[in-house]
């Protein structure tokens, strides 16, 4: 990357928990011998036992004591970094894996550790997957039980998850080492010490000398095998427990799971005798009948030297360097395949095959048609989720069948706090499932064949797996059933009937402790699952978020079945306003940023088609905002963000009677008001071609200055702008940026940019010509530190905001501060003439600005026709002749307000460009007697900003002549029809997708973060869809915001507008002659993609506003 970039800083927070040495340990123990000597002379009685009993454990504790040891030993919260890590992959440097654990006061006899190694796919972005947070999440709900191991490499820092915002038991542990890279230079380079881990299963062969080849080789092979194909690092996890043995010493038990998994109520579901009696648990969603060990979830008794040596007899591990020595012939290998058959053959190892998961492998399932719904539980308000004093909750449950999919509708979430219906939930101690009948013998096709049956010998259960493995792993075809446990003792397979215990759960109701997602995951994209990201967040509300539904479509809000109202809370960042009747909730609860900590969301710029399944997209480059403490956030192979400027609030503190100053936010907070300010949220995208063009890149850096000097110095702004860095020319992208610089980085105390003193401006670059620019109104979005935001103004087509536009945001904001869940459009024009009147003193000194009009100029603009709603006709670019954009029903493409000259007259106007009847105009004055049936949305409302802006300006309800019906009754079923219009528009007939992918316009949208519910947060659950990237399905989510319940308004008086000096300035020959079109439509190469996101995009809107309408009800307890 061009940019000057600073070497992340990596940091370790290690909370070692240690209690202070006991100063008089001596003293106490020779105290405590003369007692024993005493006890003992006579001969000792069951009180003498007692107390000498309770001497030594106090002996002991005072032992740990002076040894600068907790007792039993404290774990925390951190992420481990490589200083950690390079002890632990060279063992002979001790590991205390205790002290880089979770902060927990005492650390239970049974305890499990679950180990998941992630590298992202080679050919995409560096993250994790777009359900992480997800996963983690849910984990917070096993935190009494289960700690999760998370080893990882290559993903830059502000790719990574905030560890803050991460449950306590979810670790997050850094393999990547800094080598040198070979030459003269001493730089440095990341490399994964994961495969270094791995190369332990060799140990036997390195000790006696029997190895193939080096094994600084076999690591170096076995790197760029899992770093190509990281899929890979499934074939190791019955070794798990001896290659992070390091990490696991303090662990009762250790297992395997994958990322693709939300947990429920692990605590509750692991029985007593899944601790203490069986070497081996696997949990299965009722497939037993083929008897191996489940990768999504396998957990073992830590015995170092028999139980986790077990993998040993897989050959495909012990000999690791035998099989890479001729890497041609290697082929993947299922772990639960050779592993499972070498357990199973044992007769001195315990194993339960039980019934304990959801799946999503079968569409017949409740699941598809219900949903899965996670419940987080009642938190006390003045808890935090995370703190050590509560134990958070995750409770799994569906419907038992299809039919019975209303009981979730009527069912609290919180059923299982119930302790007058459902009390045998809480006692820990009583199994949920209850054994029937007694045990029986289990077959398998092994058995038959040692009977003399040579056909077993054929039998295959399961494809994954090699065929040498199946007669030992596949019972006799319909002799264990779904509902049936397997056990493995003394080497004989038993089986026994199950079922739920009676008065646990709902009638009608399922649940397990884990759901795993496989099929779900592969068309999952980040914007479907933000709504879970920050649900275990500490809230500023009276009530905390219910929790979730993960459906196919994504995961929707869980709707709490109290619905009194929220109040605003005090918050410590933040100066509210005096509103006594809304909830703060999205300081905390969205994804996006307050005045006190940036957004830790991660933007696809740039994405494609997978080849499987069909719709699935692969995103190839992420940014993310950096951290609080950086200006910069380097993405390796994705993008990279650099603020150049924030209003950075300086905040001057005395320490030990020295002033220091300190950055504590991007966001001045003496200069916002986070309830009553409105952010104005820009993205500007600059191709090579135009930064070839000096005067053109000079009037796209100054069509955004201009609208953030008409915005107010006062009222907050983000400036995205994002560049090609693949350029050839490194000089002209060094031009290109020192002129941003120079436009946006001057030094505060010039005037002339006074202006920009509440702006933060932020390159973004990367290797890609063009980026989505819907993933970048995210990020632009995210990065508000106020309710309201402004959205989705292209700077690319010279639009500049109307003069008054900021006020009459402001104003509505103010208005709407008690009413939650409004949409307002500010409509977009092309004039025809600029605005003569403007003069140059008005604007500042030496800055190359463009002026725009007031709404004091609407009645004439709208009398003489000066402008039009046809933005595509005055493009520099134009866009392919075969991507034509429908007609209305009524057959007029040209949309209200369009017409010749500005302020003058006709002359001068284009021919044939908007020439419209007196019969037509009178039509569009007319509020109420209007047809709106046969208007497309886009004109309907127009009509409506045309009449309430000219009312407006003249200050007459009458509108323009007076002839309109304005009455709060007309003017309420006008809102009606437009939001019936909008949801109509996601029906998916013909004539509506075809509108909605060629609406070519980008609404400009003031949007309310609050959604029209407590639970609904209006960034997460209304993203753009970041996969359309051009101009296609522009419309989208206004129609999406309409289906959940917002309401869709005008903001009369405000409007933006293009004028022929602005599209002159960014429009050359050379530029317009330009042959890329990938712009002008979805450019994602698949229209079977295109299909599955949209329905997608479609049904989940739909399915929460059908939930939020049921909720409205009244829930039934």
């Amino acid at each position: 990357m061009y940019l000057t970039m600073l070497p992340a800083a990596k940091t370790t927070r290690v909370r070692t928990g240690h209690r202070p040495p006991y100063k008089s340990t001596a003293a106490l123990k020779q105290c405590a011998d003369k007692i024993l000597l005493q006890l003992t002379r006579q001969q000792p009685t069951a009180s003498s036992y007692a107390t000498v009993s309770l001497l030594g454990i106090g002996l002991i504790y005072l032992l740990f004591s002076a040894l600068h040891a907790s007792f039993p030993p404290a774990h925390s919260s951190s992420e481990l970094g490589p200083h950690e890590v390079s002890h632990l992959v060279h063992p002979s440097k001790s590991a205390d894996v205790a002290a880089m654990g979770r902060r927990y006061a005492s650390l239970p006899k049974n305890r499990l550790a679950i180990v998941i190694p992630y590298l992202a796919p080679a050919a995409g972005a560096p993250t994790f997957p777009p359900y992480f947070e997800l996963f983690a999440m849910s984990a917070a709900g096993s935190a009494q039980d289960v700690d999760y191991l998370i080893f990882h490499c290559f993903i830059p820092p502000n790719l990574l998850p905030d560890q803050s915002s991460l449950p306590n038991n979810v670790k997050l542990i850094d393999l990547n080492s800094q080598q040198e890279k070979n030459g003269s230079d001493a730089a440095e380079e990341n490399e994964c010490d994961m495969a270094k881990l791995f190369t332990r299963v060799t140990d036997q062969r390195q000790k006696n000398n029997q190895m193939k080849m080096p094994l600084d080789k076999l690591s170096t092979m076995l790197s760029r095998q899992i770093i190509n194909l990281p899929y890979i690092l499934v074939e190791y996890k019955p070794a798990f427990g001896h290659i992070f043995a390091d990490y696991l010493k303090d662990y009762s038990h250790w297992g395997y799971s994958d990322l693709d998994v939300v947990f429920g109520d692990m605590s509750r579901w692991i029985d007593h005798d899944e601790w203490t009696d069986y070497d081996i648990v696997t949990y299965g969603f009722g497939d037993q009948d083929k008897l191996y060990l489940r990768g999504q979830f396998t957990f073992h008794r830590n015995d170092p030297t028999y139980i986790n040596q077990l993998w040993r007899e897989c050959k495909y591990l012990s000999e690791m360097d035998v099989r890479y020595a001729h890497p041609s012939t290697v082929k993947f290998e299922s772990a639960e395949g050779c592993y499972s058959q070498a357990v199973i053959t044992k007769k001195d190892v315990k194993v339960k095959y039980a019934v304990k998961a959801f799946s999503d492998v079968s569409e017949h399932s409740p699941i598809y048609a219900h949903g899965m719904y996670l419940s987080l539980g009642s938190a006390p308000s003045s808890i935090a989720s995370f703190s050590t004093s509560y134990n958070a909750k995750s409770v799994l449950y569906t419907a038992s069948t299809i039919e019975s999919g209303i009981k979730l509708l009527t069912l609290s979430p919180n059923w299982f706090e119930d302790h007058s219906k459902y009390s045998l939930y809480s006692k820990r101690d009583l199994p949920l499932q209850q054994y029937i009948g007694e045990k029986s013998q289990v077959q398998t096709y092994r058995t038959l064949f040692n009977e003399g049956d040579k056909e077993a010998s054929k039998v295959k259960c399961m494809y994954w797996a090699p065929k040498e493995y199946q007669m030992d792993l596949c019972t006799v075809e319909g002799s264990v059933g779904s509902d049936e446990v397997v056990f493995l003792e003394g080497g004989v397979l038993m089986k026994q009937k199950f079922v739920l215990r009676e008065s646990v759960f709902p009638s009608g109701v399922r649940s397990f402790p884990f759901f795993h997602f496989q099929e779900w995951k592969r068309t999952y994209r980040t914007t479907q699952l933000l709504p879970s990201h920050n649900i275990r967040q500490p809230s500023t509300s009276s009530r905390a978020s219910a929790g979730l539904i993960i459906t196919k479509e994504g995961a929707l809000p869980l709707f709490s079945p109290d619905i009194s109202p929220s109040r605003w809370k005090s918050h410590k960042h933040l100066k509210w306003s005096s509103s006594n009747t809304i909830s703060s909730d999205w300081v905390t609860l969205d994804t996006g940023a307050t005045s006190s900590h940036p957004s830790n969301s991660r933007f696809c710029l740039s994405s494609s088609p997978k080849s499987n399944p069909k719709g699935a997209m692969l995103c190839e480059i992420s940014a993310a905002w950096p951290r609080m403490e950086s200006s910069e956030s380097y993405l390796g192979d994705s993008a990279y963000v650099h603020i150049l400027r924030s209003p950075a609030a300086k905040i001057k503190a005395t320490v030990r009677g020295k002033k220091e100053t300190s950055s504590a936010s991007w966001w001045d907070d003496r200069l916002i008001d986070a309830n009553n300010d409105v952010t104005l949220a820009l993205t500007l995208q600059i191709s090579s071609s135009q930064m070839a063009e000096t005067s053109v890149l000079k009037s796209l850096l100054a069509v955004a200055d201009s609208n953030i000097f008409i915005w107010g110095g006062k009222q907050p702004s983000v400036l995205l702008i994002y560049i090609d860095s693949s350029v050839q020319d490194k000089n002209l992208l060094a031009t290109t940026v020192q002129f941003i610089k120079d436009t946006f980085a001057s030094d505060p105390a010039d005037s002339s940019v006074a202006h920009l003193q509440n702006s933060l401006v932020a390159i973004v670059d990367s290797n890609e010509p063009a980026v989505s620019r819907k993933a970048l109104m995210n990020m632009a979005a995210n990065a508000a530190p106020t309710r309201w935001i402004v959205t989705g103004l292209e700077l690319e087509r010279g639009l500049v905001l109307s003069k008054e536009a900021s006020l009459y945001a402001m104003r509505e904001a103010k208005v709407y501060a008690d009413l939650r869940g409004h949409v307002f459009v500010i409509p977009q024009f092309a004039s025809k003439r600029d605005d003569t009147r403007i003069l140059k003193n008005d604007l500042p000194e030496g800055r190359h600005m463009f002026s725009s009009i007031g709404s004091e100029l609407l009645p004439t603009i709208k009398g003489k026709q000066s402008m039009s709603s046809r933005l595509s006709a005055y493009d520099c670019l134009k866009c392919s002749e075969n991507i034509s954009r429908p007609e209305t029903i009524s057959g007029q493409q040209e949309t209200l307000g369009s017409g010749e000259g500005l302020v003058d007259d006709a002359e001068g106007a284009d021919e044939g460009e908007g020439e419209m009847d007196d019969q037509s105009q009178n039509k569009r004055r007319r509020l109420a007697d209007a047809s709106y049936s046969d208007k497309s949305v886009e004109e309907q409302i127009e009509n409506l900003w045309w009449d309430l802006s000219v009312s407006e300006a003249y200050g007459t309800p009458g509108g323009f002549n007076g002839q309109t019906d304005s009455s709060v009754d007309a003017i309420a079923k006008i809102h009606d029809r437009i939001e019936v219009s909008l949801i109509s528009l996601l029906d998916r007939s013909e004539y509506h997708l075809d509108y909605l992918r060629h609406f070519d316009k980008s609404p400009v949208l003031l949007i309310d973060r609050l959604g029209p519910s407590q639970e609904m947060m209006t960034l997460d659950l209304a993203p753009e869809v970041e996969e359309f990237g051009g101009r296609c399905f522009n419309l989208l989510r206004l129609a999406q915001l309409a289906t959940l319940g917002y309401r869709i308004n005008v903001l009369p008086g405000a409007f933006a507008a293009s004028y022929p000096k602005t599209r002159s300035a960014l429009c050359t020959d050379a530029l317009a002659m330009n042959e890329d079109r990938s712009q002008c439509d979805c450019d994602l190469g698949s229209e079977a993609a295109i299909h599955e996101i949209l329905i997608d995009e479609v049904k989940r809107p739909a399915k929460v506003a059908v939930l939020k309408d049921f909720d409205s009800m009244g829930t039934l307890t």
